[in-house]
């Protein structure tokens, strides 16, 4: 062998020597770090940030601590339920949902009913106002009906509005209610769809209306009352001129008899007396100044008794014969006795 094959064999054996020991390293390395590191299917990304993700184990922790925190009862705890038993389950659980339609409906109790609300206006509902005029036809026609119903018309009619205080040409007026404003009303709504707004309720049973109430309950209502045509409808003014020849009748008897008044109290009496129509002057005295004639709604100041619309004078029963209506003849009286006390104040202030 020559000098070069030796140099020769001698450089691949150490070069065979370095690659042995550098695979062997490699080895130990790979072993050392694991598989998983050099998975190209890694969770993380190029970025070298990694998501979040649930460990594998967690659905095993969470069962782990649910069963610490309520362990599942024993088989000797827990058995099937019977039929009885299921079916009063089931009753009870329509039962709590059947809670809310609470009520039946009286006429028919196959309809159930329960509590709920609309939208109301803090303005009066859209009624038709009935007028002055309505209430005189009324009560001018010859029907039955209750007192209650009877006196009521009477009431309405008396302040139907017939006299009016003059309204503003100008300016903002103030109105009395808002139709934008809204509140919550009680109404019944039931399974047949009726709903209602107005009712009466006695224990879980819904009756539509009072009529339907006292019907149920044996309420009957009041004995009917013949009404007797009613006429010649008066204002306030009106009853102020009737009583008003009272007041001359009076005052006149007075003047004669009364030795106490002075020169000052005859004055302010004969101012008041119109001799030749034998009533008083002016169509407000006493109330006011006899040269006064404005509108008549200014004695609504003057006057406790004042109303603004109409009392029926005279009323036909069936003997034919026309007589005064009670209702005229109580606020005929009350006016009376109102004029009679602010005259006798007003002689002491003259003396």
């Amino acid at each position: 062998m020559n000098i070069r094959k030796f140099w020769r064999l001698s450089c691949l054996t150490v070069a065979s020597l370095f690659w042995t020991s550098c695979s062997d390293s490699n080895s130990d390395a790979m072993a050392t770090l694991g598989p998983q590191s050099i998975n190209p299917e890694s969770s993380s990304d190029v970025n070298g940030s990694s998501p979040s993700a649930e460990p594998a184990s967690s659905s095993a922790t969470l069962e782990s601590s649910s069963s610490e925190a309520a362990p599942p009862p024993s088989s000797a705890d827990v058995s099937p339920a019977s039929s009885s038993e299921a079916a009063a389950i089931s009753s009870a659980e329509v039962a709590s949902s059947a809670s809310a339609a609470s009520y039946v409906l009286a006429k028919d109790p196959s309809v159930t009913c329960k509590d709920s609300t609309y939208k109301r206006s803090n303005c009066p509902e859209d009624t038709r106002a009935f007028t002055c005029d309505d209430y005189k036809i009324w009560l001018g026609a010859e029907k039955s009906l209750s007192q209650k119903i009877l006196t009521e018309w009477e009431n309405k009619l008396q302040s139907c509005g017939a006299i009016r205080e003059p309204e503003p040409v100008y300016g903002i007026v103030t109105p009395v209610c808002y139709p934008s404003a809204f509140y919550d009303a009680p109404m019944i709504k039931c399974s047949n769809g009726s709903l209602f707004k107005s009712y009466k309720i006695d224990g879980n049973l819904i009756y539509g209306s009072e009529d339907e109430y006292n019907e149920a309950h044996g309420v009957f209502p009041e004995d009917l009352v013949k009404n007797c045509p009613q006429s010649e409808f008066a204002l306030f003014t009106d009853v102020l001129a009737d009583v008003q020849t009272t007041l001359y009748e009076k005052l006149s008897k007075q003047l004669e008899e009364d030795s106490t008044l002075t020169e000052k109290g005859k004055e302010y009496l004969e101012s008041l007396l119109d001799n030749e129509k034998k009533t008083l002057k002016g169509p407000f005295s006493p109330y006011l100044p006899v040269d006064y004639t404005s509108d008549d709604w200014l004695l609504k100041e003057k006057s406790s008794y004042w109303f603004s619309g109409y009392i029926a004078k005279f009323k036909t029963c069936e003997d034919g014969t026309p007589s005064k209506t009670e209702n005229y003849l109580k606020i005929r009286g009350m006016i009376l006795a109102e004029a009679l006390d602010l005259i006798s104040k007003n002689v002491k202030a003259a003396n």
